[in-house]
């Protein structure tokens, strides 16, 4: 484990800082794959099933995005890869690990989900429950972009069982979307989520970025302003980071002057927010989300599912998944995935076989996200005493402020939920401190 905790940064400077997963992506090899092919051969016993959908296409990209996007592709590129999405999940369907299991929550994520056109939802969709049926779904998640999301799209999507949409605002200020290279105006915003609730779906998520170049704290007060008068059953914000692949950070790189807010301005202003919508009832569920009523509240997958190592079947171009302990990542090129699929093969890239040791850090470090551990969970399926086994390292959170004193409950403070993903390296095993993410 890293033996100290980090300094707080203060200047926001290029490199990862939201921790997806674990171990870090950088440790995924080739040479597990045929530890995860074994896997595959395993039956589950029709335990149920996360399922994610990568959709890596966008009308444009935003200067700070870092995933893999294709902004527009021709309408034959996206036919092409929504037939490869259909022969990719009709492969596993062939594998015990994953035949016939009940899907209980499916997500789709890019990209922009909602760029695809209505009858190309309805082939995707259509398709991928030939293959499986959802009957017995509890939670389906599309993410869509208010500028591509339309009256027919939206009810198609609600007749196919989705139901809960998250759209990416982003800002609630035309100028700060504009220079963030986005294609929406906030009229884009507030219509789309308007037509989200008239269609009726279970659940409405907006999704926020604190620190985008030229917020100041006029303009984001004036956001959460307007975000409050929306209100949303379920709001996240993220704060911005300067990624090496971003448009942000090439176009620093090559000269262009940008002022970005520091983290603790960062934190702060997540901070007002939240505690606005706090005095409105809402509550904190994550180190990045409020929501309306957080006494039924719940979020499949990734919280209840992935964050406690529950298996997630993920397909897509460089989408990643976990079957039975087995981290796996798809092809990341576009041409070499549906060559993949084209031969009737998985897509695969990477992967990695976790220890035991390994599973149990993953889980602390996914579930700290939510504030708080229980632990009796992990005695029980670890066995192992998290408060005496870590006590270095939650003695550290402790002393910083970031940890409540109770030393009989594990539980973040204010402070602790609003910078978590800077001190989960606490909890790495040492060969891991220093590689890179991803």
């Amino acid at each position: 484990m890293q033996t100290t905790l980090p300094t707080p940064p203060e200047e926001t400077s290029v490199g990862n800082h939201f921790i997806a997963n674990y171990p870090p992506f950088s440790c995924w090899s080739p040479d597990h794959i045929p530890a995860y092919e074994a896997e595959l051969e395993e039956s589950a016993n029709g335990r149920p099933l996360s399922f994610y959908v990568h959709l890596p296409f966008c009308r444009q990209r935003c200067h700070y995005c870092y995933f893999r996007t294709y902004p527009r592709r021709t309408r034959e590129d996206i036919d092409r890869y929504i037939q490869a999405l259909i022969a990719e999940f009709a492969l596993y369907q062939k594998k015990p690990a994953v035949k016939g299991r009940p899907i209980r929550s499916v997500y789709f994520g890019g990209g922009t989900p909602s760029y695809l056109e209505p009858e190309q939802m309805r082939h995707l969709l259509g398709g991928l429950q030939e293959q499986q049926s959802w009957d017995a779904l509890e939670e389906g998640t599309f993410e869509c972009e208010p500028d591509t999301t339309t009256a027919i799209k939206s009810k198609l999507l609600k007749q196919y069982g989705i139901t809960r949409v998250s759209i990416g605002f982003q800002s609630l200020n035309d100028e700060i979307l504009r220079r963030s290279g986005r294609n929406v105006t906030v009229g884009d915003c507030i219509q789309a989520y308007h037509l989200a609730r008239e269609v009726g779906f279970e659940e409405i998520n907006v999704d926020l970025i604190a620190g985008l170049p030229g917020e100041t704290d006029e303009t984001w007060l004036k956001t959460i302003e307007k975000v409050v008068e929306l209100r949303p059953d379920c709001v996240t914000i993220y704060q911005l980071e300067l990624t090496y692949n971003s448009g942000l950070y090439a176009s620093m790189k090559g000269g262009r002057e940008v002022e970005l807010a520091t983290w603790p301005k960062k934190q702060q202003w997540v901070d007002q927010a939240f505690s606005a919508l706090e005095s409105l009832g809402y509550g904190r569920v994550t180190g990045y989300m409020v929501v309306r009523d957080p006494k039924t509240w719940k979020w499949i997958y990734p919280v209840e599912t992935f964050w406690k190592g529950e298996d997630l079947l993920s397909v897509g171009e460089s989408s990643f998944g976990y079957i039975n302990g087995v981290h796996y990542q798809n092809r990341d090129r576009f041409d070499s995935y549906l060559e993949a699929i084209d031969q009737e093969e998985l897509p695969l890239r990477r992967a990695l076989q976790l220890t035991e040791d390994e599973k149990l850090r993953r889980e602390i470090i996914l579930q700290l996200k939510t504030g708080h551990l229980d632990p009796e969970y992990f005695r029980c399926k670890f066995g192992v005493n998290l408060l005496k086994d870590f006590a270095v390292p939650f003695a550290q959170l402790r002393e910083a402020g970031l940890l409540d004193n109770n030393t009989e409950t594990i539980r973040l403070s204010r402070q602790g939920l609003l910078q978590v993903d800077r001190f989960l390296p606490l909890f790495y095993r040492p060969e891991h401190i220093d590689a890179r993410y991803t």
